[in-house]
């Protein structure tokens, strides 16, 4: 039992061993890993959604999930791939492989997971394994909204010195090596690697004959790959993070697919990092820690500051840690990460609220990936729930995880809606109008900084004046005052020392959100302020990187402190102290603060207490003062002949009247627009199209028990049998169809509102496939019925579909 439990966790390779029994004997979930599903090659530019003219460094985040009806900015200009700027994710969280590595999943249904999909291109899974392979989850979910999935190579301390010793002592050695990596990604079907040396290496050159290497034969075996190096070592060996692209690292820049700079970084080494990169700007990632270890204007919610620089120079970007909205979740009302007034929402209701803040923040510099493959379907499941449904009956009563069911997310949701964001503690005076969606001032929740969730203000990470004490936004005040200067001589003290406490316990609590640093027995009750003072501390004179890795390695008791630091399990919860702290130009740090609205809902709200399949829907709301709609997909659909879409809908209690439309935006061969409303109400007609005006088209569905439904059912379970849905229910959920005949255009945006302005309405699916003919030959239909035994022997038409019905609705 144990070795078939084995055999469905993902796991990473931490030896040589390791992956010599991966290459012998893959692992049996390889064959559940899906290839990266095509998309449109032309993307959004999220800031054409909100107008060009957008300033960025305002703190207050735009509305991309709905548009009112005088909007001008309904047809958007497509932009190509390869010309813009991308987005890297690099999710560490807790050195990763928890919930997320189990094939079947687990009972956690609010582990940690990721659906901005649409706004990233390629996805890093990192961890301090030798190998990070990511599980398969991780693969098949990026793989199906079109983003590349990158495993990590990370090497550090004196083991990463001695594993490159090794390595690099002759060519096939690093060619061995080489094809182990190519194959281990080629097996499991994802894109390429991140690689990482965090140790000094004595033979560079042959280190970079490795990278080239790598990267030619990736390119050979797969189709498209991505191999990143990362800021650490230089092209001398020697551990020292550049916080740029410049000549000391450009050659491993030149070797393989891009850079990923370390996040110490300047306006300054922005600056040159783009004259550096030229011609290959896009293949240049900023680093962006979320959490906000030393870094451009404090990461975490005010991430956007850094963001905006980055963006301006035309750079691409990698933003590290997201998961910091669930990693810091907190309960303590003193601690800055709480959320004001959210007493009554649940730990992962307040994960949502503040992923979806940071996320808010954020999008305006990214661009939106678009589906273009048909037939597309999805009922919006996130891979997990508290029941897990089919067709709306309940298969499993329990809450689940499974990453790997996750269904296509939508990719325009975005809006400050539910919360308000505000800066220094208190909530100021923000107002808005109704048309853009900003969150109105609400008077009622103007408070003390103190109830808003800890003491905060705008501190300068520019220089360290030793002669004034410095009052750090995130940490306790101390009992005991020291001055700022006895505090940090205390801490170096100690770590040059090497003072490790044996029996002290690690501290792993998910509230920590800063490194922590080894310190003395004597130190115990203030390791969080000692930690605090080092991400401060700027201008302190400190040896060169390379004397600091030098007096470490020469450490009698590094070991023991090596193993103690991997031991603690937090997301980058240690920093090599040669790491090139504080210069010039950095901004300062803005702490911000949210707070819960509960009066306001989300355009599109994801809802877990009901679902068609899977383990949550949509819950719609609609508004009550203007009729906005509500983004819900950009697409790129293509339309040789006509166009079927399934809509499925439930009503809520004492909202039975209530129904959804289906807004389409329609790009015909001409440029031109026209907009087609998929009516949410079955009306005794079939489907007819109103073309009384031009520009708008009134879609209703096909009433289930008129002939040309039988047609359509006759196709579909023939042609497109995965697409079909049973139209009978049981659980209250309605099923409609609908076809739309416009060849030659195109689908570029999917829409919805609700039909009355009061009450909420569940959209368990949405689906669009393309429908060729609806006529069949005799030797397709003899070719299912041949091809199933409850078929065999049935002549008659419509006994064959009958039975193919019956077959579908049990799952065979």
């Amino acid at each position: 039992m144990s070795v078939l439990l084995d055999e469905l966790t993902c796991k990473p390779l931490d030896t040589y061993s390791e992956i010599e029994l991966f290459l012998e004997n893959p692992p049996a979930w390889r064959t559940l890993c899906k290839e990266l599903q095509p998309h449109s090659k032309y993307l959004l530019k999220n800031s054409s959604l909100i107008g060009d003219n957008v300033t960025f460094s305002e703190p207050g985040p735009a509305t991309f999930c709905h548009f009112d009806p005088d909007d001008t900015l309904g047809h958007e200009v497509r932009h190509e791939e390869k010309k813009l700027p991308k987005t890297l994710v690099c999710h560490d969280m807790a050195n990763g492989y928890h919930d997320d590595c189990k094939i079947d999943g687990t009972g956690t249904y609010d582990a940690y997971t990721f659906y901005n999909w649409a706004g990233i291109d390629i996805f890093c899974y990192f961890s301090h394994h030798l190998i990070t392979i990511p599980p398969l989850g991780w693969i098949n979910v990026g793989h199906a909204h079109g983003v590349k999935v990158i495993g990590t190579v990370i090497t550090e301390w004196s083991d990463g010195q001695a594993f490159w010793d090794k390595l690099l002592e002759s060519e096939d050695e690093y060619k061995v090596f080489a094809s182990a990596l190519v194959a281990i990604a080629k097996t499991l079907k994802f894109d390429g690697w991140l690689l990482n040396i965090e140790n000094k290496v004595l033979n560079p050159g042959g280190l970079l004959e490795f990278v080239e290497h790598l990267h030619k034969t990736l390119h050979k075996e797969l189709r498209d790959p991505v191999l990143i190096w990362y800021d650490s070592v230089t092209i001398e060996g020697t551990l020292n993070w550049q916080n740029a692209l410049n000549k000391r690292n450009k050659p491993f820049f030149d070797a393989c697919d891009g850079i990923f700079t370390n996040y110490s970084w300047t306006g300054d080494h922005i600056k040159e990092s783009a004259l550096e990169a030229g011609e290959r700007l896009t293949d240049l990632y900023i680093g962006i820690d979320v959490w906000g270890r030393n870094f451009y204007g404090g990461g975490q919610f005010n991430t956007h500051e850094a963001m905006n620089v980055a963006y301006s120079y035309g750079c691409s970007i990698a933003i590290f840690a997201p998961a910091w909205t669930h990693e810091a979740v907190t309960s303590d009302k003193k601690d800055i990460n709480s959320i004001a007034m959210a007493d009554d929402l649940e730990q992962y209701e307040q994960f949502l609220l503040r992923d979806r803040a940071l996320w808010d923040c954020i999008w305006p510099f990214l661009n939106t990936r678009v589906p273009s493959a048909l037939p597309f379907k999805t009922s919006f499941c996130r891979g997990q729930g508290k029941k897990r449904r089919l067709y709306g009956e309940v298969l499993c009563p329990v809450p689940w995880y499974n990453l790997r069911h996750m269904q296509y997310q939508p990719n325009c949701s975005h809006g400050p809606h539910r919360y308000i964001m505000t800066e220094n503690g208190k909530i100021t005076q923000k107002s808005q109008k109704d048309k853009k969606g900003i969150i109105k001032y609400h008077e009622e929740v103007i408070t003390d900084e103190n109830e808003i969730g800890g003491t905060s203000h705008s501190e300068c990470v520019n220089e360290l004046d030793e002669k004034r004490s410095v009052k750090l936004c995130e940490i306790a005040v101390q009992t005991e005052q020291q001055s700022v200067k006895k505090k940090i001589k205390n801490i170096f003290k100690n770590i040059f020392k090497m003072k490790i406490s044996k029996t002290e316990e690690q501290n792993v609590h998910k509230q920590d959100n800063e490194e922590e640093v080894e310190v003395g027995r004597d130190e115990k009750s203030n390791q969080l302020s000692a930690s605090k003072a080092i991400d401060s501390q700027m201008a302190l004179k400190m040896k060169s990187t390379e004397d600091s890795v030098s007096v470490l390695s020469q450490t009698s008791c590094k070991d023991k402190k090596e193993k103690k630091l991997k031991a603690t399990g937090k997301s980058m919860i240690w920093m090599s102290m040669n790491i090139n702290l504080g210069r010039a130009g950095q901004s300062a740090v803005t702490r911000y603060h949210l707070t819960f609205m509960s009066n306001e809902r989300d355009c599109l709200q994801v809802y877990f207490e009901d679902s068609f399949t899977g383990g949550s829907c949509l819950k719609v709301h609609p508004c009550e003062k203007l009729r906005r709609t509500a983004r819900l997909f950009h697409c790129d659909f293509a339309c040789a002949g006509t166009l079927v879409f399934c809509v499925v809908t439930k009503t809520m209690f004492g909202c039975e009247k209530q129904f959804l439309n289906i807004k389409l935006s329609i790009e015909n061969d001409k440029k031109q627009y026209q907009y087609v409303y998929l009516i949410g109400r079955t009306i005794p007609t079939q489907g007819q199209q109103d073309q009384a005006g031009s520009s708008v088209m009134n879609v209703y569905p096909i009433n289930s028990s008129h002939s040309m439904f039988r047609d359509l059912q006759k196709y579909l379970l023939l042609n497109e049998p995965d697409f079909y849905i049973p139209v009978e229910n049981s659980y209250d959920w309605t099923v409609r169809y609908y076809e739309l005949t416009v060849p030659g255009s195109r689908v570029t945006a999917i829409n919805c509102n609700t039909g009355l302005d009061r009450g909420s309405i569940l959209l368990g699916h949405f689906g669009v496939c393309s429908m060729t003919t609806v006529r069949f030959t005799f030797l397709r239909l003899a070719e299912v019925v041949g091809s199933h035994p409850a078929l065999q022997g049935l002549i008659c038409l419509e006994e064959a579909l009958d039975v193919l019905e019956t077959l579908h609705a049990r799952g065979d």
